[in-house]
């Protein structure tokens, strides 16, 4: 079991990573070593939904904030991105309802939406949820968690042929439960990574417009 500060390190290394992505997107599109280490930013946010489905004390709580805040989001994702489709926290709160469904025993209803996210229109889509998915074994079966993601950036860098994509298997290094971090004594907000991805977005937005 992570400690608060070991959760604490793998959200802020998620958010980082995000950030030199999308600056990379953004600005430096050529540049692809934004990108690469980019790729590590989704698994460690996936990984954190599967930690909040098991340790939220009211999940439709915790699943209307992840809404609420894709929603506010989505104007400022468009603009940022110009992107037809919905952002990664829609995706986000898909696959937490998922985790939840099957941890209530509902398998059917579980299965119903893991293959529906095949047809769903955001971002990582189909992919998305099932890391998210097989991250939910992580903490009894962390073999089949791994293998499952294996599985699962083969298939998508197949599809997509974004072959960097398979860099994202690195972020396992990050969650290695023999993790003593030290140096974060300090606690986070509350809501901090809520309001940091709208936030970034705004940011960005408004310096890619000013120059």
């Amino acid at each position: 079991m992570m400690n608060r500060e070991q959760r604490q390190f793998i959200q802020i290394t998620a958010a980082l990573t995000m950030l030199i992505d999308h600056i990379g997107m953004i600005f430096f599109p050529d540049i692809i070593g934004f990108r690469a280490i980019g790729r590590l930013s989704f698994p460690l946010f996936a990984f954190g939904i599967a930690e909040g489905v098991a340790c939220t004390r009211n999940f439709w709580k915790y699943f209307g904030r992840i809404l609420l805040t894709a929603i506010l989001s989505q104007p400022i994702y468009l603009l940022t991105f110009g992107l037809p489709q919905g952002n990664p926290l829609f995706m986000l709160a898909w696959g937490a309802a998922v985790l939840y469904f099957w941890r209530q025993g509902k398998g059917a209803v579980a299965a119903v939406l893991l293959i529906a996210s095949y047809w769903a229109k955001m971002s990582y889509g189909w992919y998305g949820v099932w890391t998210i998915f097989f991250f939910g074994f992580y903490r009894e079966r962390e073999s089949l968690c791994f293998y499952g993601q294996l599985l699962l950036n083969v298939l998508y860098s197949f599809t997509t042929k974004a072959w960097i994509q398979l860099l994202s298997l690195f972020s396992f290094f990050f969650l290695d439960g023999k993790w003593r971090i030290q140096a974060l004594s300090c606690r986070m907000p509350r809501y901090f990574f809520y309001a940091f991805y709208p936030l970034h977005l705004l940011v960005l937005w408004s310096i890619k417009t000013a120059i």
